[in-house]
């Protein structure tokens, strides 16, 4: 069977033209929905955006949006813009897990190939690098506070 377009199969029940199913791009399952989780890595004087385009699975688009969000938590810190930048890019990626978290179950794909979905893994608040992450900013305010206070 040919796929004119990626994501794209034809009923064989039908004699209509092919109609568009919306696969996980990592593991092909279906349902999917298109979704975007960002990252950020910030460096004392430049810093970096990352991101993840869907579509994703349930349990695909799960395990992004964990990851990415524990990697900004810890990495996205560590700049002036970086410290207003971080909380939003988590704040978005909160937002936006909605769109994967309320689908099915991944089932196999009947019109392409697929695979197994990822694992998601542990919640976010139970990751070690989240917690780390989230104590970052604290302890941070923390010695700027301590450093003020001792100037004074």
């Amino acid at each position: 069977m040919s796929h004119p377009q990626p994501y794209a199969a034809t009923d064989p029940g039908s004699a209509h033209a092919p109609f568009a199913i919306v696969a996980c791009r990592m593991c092909g399952s279906v349902p999917a929905a298109p979704v975007t989780f960002r990252g950020h890595q910030g460096f004392v004087i430049v810093m970096r955006f990352l991101s993840q385009q869907g579509p994703f699975c349930r349990d695909c688009g799960l395990a992004t949006f964990r990851a990415m969000t524990a990697r900004t938590l810890v990495q996205g810190w560590y700049g002036w813009a970086s410290f207003l930048i971080t909380p939003i890019t988590v704040l978005v990626n909160l937002v936006k897990r909605g769109k994967v978290a309320y689908l099915g179950a991944p089932q196999p794909n009947p019109y392409g190939p697929s695979r197994p979905p990822m694992n998601p893994g542990p919640r976010l608040l139970q990751r070690p690098t989240a917690l780390i992450g989230l104590a970052i900013p604290l302890v941070l305010v923390a010695l700027i506070v301590l450093a003020v206070s001792r100037g004074s």
